[in-house]
């Protein structure tokens, strides 16, 4: 059960880095080989796989370009198995004046502590 825990808590601390737009803790918390896909703000960018851990720092340009404001809000966390989290929420956007709000799931795999991959799942999976 600790492993779980462990797994949530490095998930917790992305969130948590992701709010900061901390570019260095994001990148200590992620593998080297770390995929992230299905992000909305790739979508539309049509950017669907950011890869790598560098990718971190594309990724978070591209957030900026794309939203006025981006907020996740992860509200339940779900670890299963050792090396898999679920997380079900919502994410705020603001782009061009216009607000939304939309549930969201993300599925985060860790892999020796690290974040090697985390897939934004589509909003009628939530």
């Amino acid at each position: 059960m600790g492993m779980h825990t462990d797994d949530t808590t490095i998930v917790k601390q992305a969130f948590a880095a992701f709010a900061a737009r901390d570019l260095e803790a994001l990148e200590t918390l992620s593998s080297a080989s770390l995929l992230v896909t299905n992000p909305p703000t790739g979508s539309v960018l049509g950017q669907q796989l950011y890869e790598g851990r560098r990718a971190l720092a594309r990724y978070l340009s591209d957030v900026e370009r794309v939203w006025d404001r981006l907020e996740l809000r992860p509200e339940t966390f779900h670890s299963r198995r050792p090396g898999e989290v679920l997380v079900k929420g919502s994410v705020i956007t603001q782009r061009d004046g216009v607000s939304k709000q939309m549930p969201v799931a993300w599925s985060w795999t860790i892999i020796e502590g690290k974040i090697a991959s985390v897939r934004v799942l589509p909003t009628a999976a939530v």
